[in-house]
């Protein structure tokens, strides 16, 4: 019997914007018995009716929309659809002035502190064969043709020294002293005002010159710079982790994870991003509703003229499950911990010296040796090894006498008093394990991932609901095997990233499993990447990442696409050994219409639960 095609369209959406000249296109015909072409390309259709389908994408016919055309038939029934998209330029816009530039991204000031020597990289994309210059005042500057960027568009770019610019462009009368930006990091942006310095862009092409003019927003680091404390701002999305993130350049990777409290001095401003100086030259990029202006004087010079930070002496500690490390400061510094080995760690505090001459663990505290060691500048590192194989850790500043944390002394701590703050760092150790019985009497959290967001299958089938499905199946596995599952999403409400990890902690659980179904970005051939793939953050977790990817391969029998180091929020949270598991790909016809099935979810959940198992196993053979 024949069925009329129907076309349900998943990826492209709408008017969406796509770079690659290449991509996928899926969704559904309704029918498997249809055939398909888009573009003029043959398609194969699933018995399910669903299509996945890599095609070069079609150009632009009016101003940047481009459109997919598609036909399906079933005999003499027949559909058609079309699908608007979104292209890059590649051509001048018809009817605009000769040689054209687009301006746009460079319309917006961007309020900016800078320091001697630092450059902005400016690139603009604009009509091949142009000469191109920017103009402060008397100043020039020419741009470089930087090479194709599409059809008939070059891309031209210089460094700007910032410096240079704001002093002579101010100097050439070019600058609008004092002006600030509204809507640009307006805490900050009271502490100094901002010159407005007018830049003009000049394109020439045989008889043709187009101006545009825009404003760069400076000033140079104030002298002293201010000093902020860092307070995550609350997000009322994915909820908070009383942890600021710091980046490495002002929009790129997460690196840092500072705790809330944190002061450091003002390295540099870009728009929504400050860094904070580390010492040494290092900066980190924080976003400034993270940050609050210290106004407290005492403080600020110490950050500012980077005194020592470190005058007493520390103190380990055994608690419930783990062990504290408390060392008293004069301020909240920048710090952060890296895993060393299975059982060290190492305590990095910026913007310190150290003038520490003991630390008392003794017995009982699994602690087997401290050290520390001055870095190069105004960096402490502090050394622990432990008994045991770290299972999670943790920081956070806390008020306290420093007088408490001498050890064992009773004499007067150095000159300077004994009050300050207090970090903390608590390390925990595995759980009591069986190695005969691991899972009894485990608590783990099963994250079912999404929503919010989350991926669709050709067919329609929603990640968030696959998931659930998997989590399920694994928390009665669990149970049957003794263990205590915790659920961090029950229904079809959206839960916050930091929401999830947060009622893992409050629920005291030992190891945490988010369980999602991949999906690929834009430009991406799916076909040979489509498999299995588990991510973790953290050292710690990479074992139970490993065990958990041989699992799940063994149980599912896809691609193996390995163990992965991810900065994914969920397994940023440092607690607990943490691991996000992408079973199968919502977009790959074969593996979504699996995913339905009460037989796949099954092995995906006994997959995760031989890797939970065999990771468990593992530890209990190696502790002391």
């Amino acid at each position: 019997m024949r069925e009329t095609p129907e076309f349900a369209i998943r990826h492209p959406e709408p008017y969406q914007r796509i770079i690659p000249d290449s991509n996928f296109v899926f969704g559904s015909v309704g029918t498997g018995r249809a055939l398909l072409e888009i573009d003029g390309h043959r398609v194969p259709v699933e018995a399910t009716g669903a299509f996945l389908a890599w095609l070069p994408v079609p150009e632009a016919t009016r101003g940047d929309t481009a459109e997919y055309r598609f036909l399906a038939w079933d005999g003499a029934d027949s559909a058609r659809a079309t699908l608007p998209i979104l292209r890059p330029p590649s051509a001048p816009p018809v009817g605009a002035p000769s040689p054209w530039m687009d301006t746009i991204p460079l319309s917006r000031p961007v309020a900016r502190w800078y320091r001697p020597g630092e450059r902005l990289e400016l690139v603009v994309t604009g009509e091949r064969g142009a000469t191109v210059q920017l103009e402060v005042g008397d100043l020039k500057f020419s741009l470089a043709d930087l090479g194709e960027a599409r059809g008939t568009l070059d891309r031209y770019g210089v460094p700007l020294d910032l410096e240079r610019v704001h002093r002579l462009g101010c100097r050439a009368g070019a600058c609008r002293k004092g002006r600030r930006v509204r809507g640009d990091t307006a805490d900050l942006a009271v502490a100094t005002e901002l010159d407005t310095v007018r830049v003009t862009l000049v394109a020439r092409k045989g008889d043709g010159e187009t101006r545009a003019v825009f404003r760069l927003p400076l000033a140079p680091v104030p002298d002293p710079p201010p000093v902020v404390r860092l307070r995550e701002a609350p997000d009322a999305v994915n909820g908070v982790s009383g942890v600021v993130v710091g980046r490495p350049t002002p929009f790129g990777p997460y690196r840092w994870r500072f705790p809330e409290g944190t002061t450091a001095g003002v390295a540099g401003l870009v728009g929504p991003r400050v860094a904070l100086s580390l010492g040494y030259g290092l900066r980190a990029w924080v976003d400034a509703e993270d940050v609050a202006i210290v106004e407290d004087g005492a403080t600020v010079a110490d950050a500012a003229y980077l005194e020592p930070a470190s005058a007493f002496d520390g103190r380990v500690s055994p608690g419930d499950g783990a062990v504290d490390f408390r060392l008293g400061l004069t301020r909240a510094a920048p710090a952060e911990v890296r895993e060393t080995g299975s059982h060290s760690l190492r305590l990095t505090l910026y913007d310190t010296f150290g003038e520490i001459d003991r630390v008392a663990h003794g017995a009982g505290t699994g602690v087997r040796s401290v050290r520390w060691s001055q870095g190069p500048g105004p960096t402490l590192d502090v050394d622990l090894e432990l008994e045991w194989p770290i299972w999670g850790h943790r920081l956070s500043f806390e008020p306290g006498d420093a007088r408490a944390y001498e050890g064992p002394r009773a004499n007067d701590p150095p000159d300077g008093g004994g009050s300050g703050t207090v970090l903390r760092l608590s390390i925990r150790r595995p759980p009591d394990i069986d190695g005969a019985d691991p899972l009894r009497g485990r608590r783990i959290a099963i994250d079912a991932g999404h929503p919010g967001a989350g991926s669709y299958g050709p067919t329609g089938y929603y990640e968030g609901d696959a998931n659930l499905a998997v989590a399920r199946r694994l928390a009665s596995l669990l149970e049957d095997a003794g263990a205590r599952p915790i659920m961090i999403r029950e229904g079809l409400a959206a839960v916050g990233l930091y929401e999830r990890t947060r009622r893992a902690r409050e629920a005291n659980a030992e190891m945490f499993v988010s369980i999602h179904n991949n999906a690929l970005p834009d430009g991406i051939r799916p076909f040979a990447r489509a498999g299995t793939g588990t991510y973790y953050y953290h050292a710690h977790s990479a074992r139970m990442a490993t065990a958990v990817q041989k699992g799940m391969v063994a149980r599912m029998g896809l691609p193996d696409l390995g163990v992965v180091w991810g900065d994914l929020a969920v397994v940023r949270e440092p607690w607990m050994p943490a691991v996000l598991a992408e079973g199968a790909f919502m977009m790959i016809p074969s593996q979504e219409a699996a995913l339905r099935t009460p037989t796949f979810q099954e092995r995906y959940a006994r997959g995760l639960l031989d890797g939970l198992e065999a990771f468990l196993r593992a530890t209990a053979a190696e502790e002391p």
